[in-house]
Parts: structure tokens; sequence; C-alpha cells
């Protein structure tokens, strides 16, 4: 492949790291998580609901294809763990 070809529409790989990568993503959705079930006294109501809102959306999905996860998959363990918790999800 010919990088200097303005019109392509692909990048380099060269140096990305891509267990660091998943490892990023998985933290998007741990993070989003322990927003919902475990927030902070500085956590304000509006960034918990929208956490809450995340899981299952598209973006949701994006991130668990870019972790390399099934997102159904999560989808189900994070709505079950949320029951067990007595959040609504």
């Amino acid at each position: 492949m010919n990088f200097d070809d303005p019109n392509t529409n692909q990048i380099e790989e060269q140096g990305i790291d891509p267990i660091a990568c998943r490892a990023l993503w998985c933290a998007v959705i741990e993070e989003h998580f322990h927003l919902v079930v475990s927030p902070k006294s500085s956590d304000q109501p509006h960034e918990i609901a929208a956490a809450q809102n995340w899981f299952g959306s598209r973006d949701f999905y994006a991130v668990c294809a870019l972790a390399g996860l099934d997102g159904a998959w999560v989808l189900w363990g994070v709505r079950h763990h949320f029951r067990l918790r007595g959040v609504a999800g």
C-alpha cells in the first residue's frame, strides 16, 4: 500500500499496541459501570443517568467491538449486576 497517495483512507498502524488499545476500551466500559453502581459524592445525577443510558446504546456496542467483546453478552451481565444492586437499567 502506498501511504503517499492522499486519496487512500488508511492509516499506518506501526507502533500501535493492540493490547493497550483493548485495555483502554475495557476501561471505558468499566468506568461507566462504576459510575452507575457506585457513584462518588462528586458525581452529578445527570452524569450517572447518562452512564446508565449509555449501556445498550450504539456507542456502547462500538466500544465493546473495539474491546473485542460481545456487546450483547456484556449488556446482559451489566444489567444482571444492575438488578442485583437495585439499579434500574
